[in-house]
């Protein structure tokens, strides 16, 4: 249960940031039935979040694997889970977050239609669009679209959403406030764009992740053990992206400020940053993202 509201983190270019209104205090406050489908590392991220906001969640979770599900949790929710929505009963949601696999999103909603016949319908799934998630929900459901990243763990993710027309303030303020407990939220103005976008805040952590890789196998080439190594380049990442969260100068500027001429730091970026390196690849790699992206949604 939580015990002090942070800040909200959501918003658009101008508004990062806003302070909680009465009208958001008082929709935490209220009794909120959940019904989250599919319990995984995204799932179970969403749901320990929601817990911590919610002062009368009732949660209830669909999950094919009840003891990965429950084990997930570890055990911090009083929450039911279930292997399928046949146990759900005749029970209705105020609000279903849809966390499975993109190819199962459409038949997990239509599986628990009955649940959710005017229900806020979340889907986490990527490149389902509105218009396929519609062919499994009730007529009055109301859908959004949110895509968090993995950093949804450790409650530093960025997640990018959007709906159309049809959810009220009070939906928005929910999405808001639920996705924000995990890290950053950001409206999208089309639902073209959550695919797009995906390409930079979806797959960017794998990025990161894979320099990490090869900045330690770099340094295991040049005679450092596996275990120094290793501290090392997590070490770098995690410094560098302390500065780029609480240093208020751009990335450009802290570049800068690390690379003396002729020094060290300054020969490797001229390494990386030639025509045919840094810039080319990180351009191409975006750019094949999001054109997976826009196949998933041509396929829809």
């Amino acid at each position: 249960m939580h015990t002090s509201l942070p800040q909200i983190v959501c918003g658009s270019d101008e508004e990062f940031h806003k302070p909680w209104s009465p009208k958001i205090v008082s929709l935490l406050s209220k009794r909120c039935s959940v019904l989250l489908i599919g319990c995984g590392n995204m799932g179970s991220a969403i749901a320990l979040a929601l817990n911590g906001l919610m002062a009368n969640l009732s949660l209830t979770v669909v999950d094919s694997d009840e003891d990965k599900a429950r084990k997930l949790l570890g055990g911090q929710l009083d929450t039911r889970i279930v292997g399928d929505s046949l146990a759900l009963g005749a029970e209705q949601f105020d609000v279903c977050v849809v966390a499975v696999k993109p190819g199962d999103a459409v038949e997990a909603l239509f599986s628990a239609r009955a649940n959710l016949q005017s229900s806020l319908i979340i889907s986490i799934a990527a490149g389902t669009s509105l218009a396929s998630l519609r062919q499994g929900a009730a007529v009055n459901s109301r859908l959004v679209r949110v895509m968090p990243n993995l950093a949804a763990i450790v409650r530093k993710a960025i997640s990018v959403g959007y709906a159309d027309g049809a959810i009220s303030s009070e939906d928005q303020e929910f999405v808001e406030v639920g996705f924000g407990a995990v890290g950053h939220f950001h409206w999208l103005r089309s639902e073209n764009e959550i695919d797009v976008a995906t390409a930079i805040t979806g797959s960017g952590p794998g990025y990161v992740f894979s320099f990490a890789q090869h900045l330690q196998e770099a340094a295991e080439q040049i005679g450092f053990s596996k275990e120094t190594a290793d501290r090392f380049a997590r070490q770098v990442i995690v410094g560098a992206a302390g500065l780029l969260d609480e240093d208020p100068r751009s990335s450009l500027e802290l570049k800068h400020a690390v690379a003396s001429p002729g020094g060290t730091t300054a020969a490797g970026l001229a390494v990386f940053e030639q025509a045919a390196a840094m810039p080319r690849i990180i351009g191409q790699t975006i750019a094949a993202a999001a054109r997976a992206k826009e196949l998933a949604m041509e396929r829809d």
